[in-house]
């Protein structure tokens, strides 16, 4: 059962959704329009999830300061600083401890990570946010972390996020993935 908030957002509508579907299935899509709270609010959703125990979540953001702000504002909603349960990696600095397990990385890094280490080790899930912003490293990031699902570890799941995206041509790239969809 997902977390619960203070302050109600329009994603909330669809936790319990798609806590069900990745519970179910390996990959999902999730299609919410800008502030609906896909960014702050899903990570710690399902951080809580059976499948998600003692592992971490990695969510992919696009640029650096978008890592670092949502990282202090999921550490800010759980009365944390950002490096305790969460934290973020991203070029020239990083605020992570052993204790992290939702961190938020920039493309890059994450590339950088699944190369270093394909099975992705000790990793529940993979959230791709804002994908409709696509980019190589977004697109390679998701195309490793597909092979690595396919090859080595079907456990592994990946979610990918986005205000725009046409869900279903995504969810075809994930195997038919479910499309969830919050107003």
């Amino acid at each position: 059962m997902p977390r619960s908030f203070d302050t109600p957002l329009p994603i909330d509508a669809v936790l319990d959704d798609l806590s069900r579907t990745l519970e179910a299935h390996n990959a999902a899509v999730l299609v919410a329009p800008p502030g609906a709270g896909k960014t702050t609010r899903v990570p710690l959703a399902l951080l809580d999830a059976p499948w998600a125990r003692d592992k971490k979540i990695i969510v992919l953001e696009p640029r650096r300061i978008a890592a670092r702000a949502s990282a202090d504002r999921m550490a800010r909603s759980l009365g944390e600083h950002a490096g305790e349960t969460v934290g973020y990696r991203v070029r020239f600095g990083s605020k992570i401890s052993r204790a992290t397990r939702i961190e938020v990385v920039t493309e890059g890094i994450f590339t950088r990570q699944i190369l270093d280490d394909p099975e992705l080790s000790g990793v529940a899930a993979i959230l791709f946010d804002e994908f409709h912003e696509r980019s190589l490293d977004a697109d390679m990031g998701l195309a490793l972390a597909r092979d690595a699902q396919i090859g080595l570890r079907e456990n592994l799941r990946i979610l990918v996020m986005s205000a725009t995206l046409d869900g279903a041509r995504v969810a075809r790239l994930l195997g038919e993935a479910h499309v969830v969809a919050s107003e």
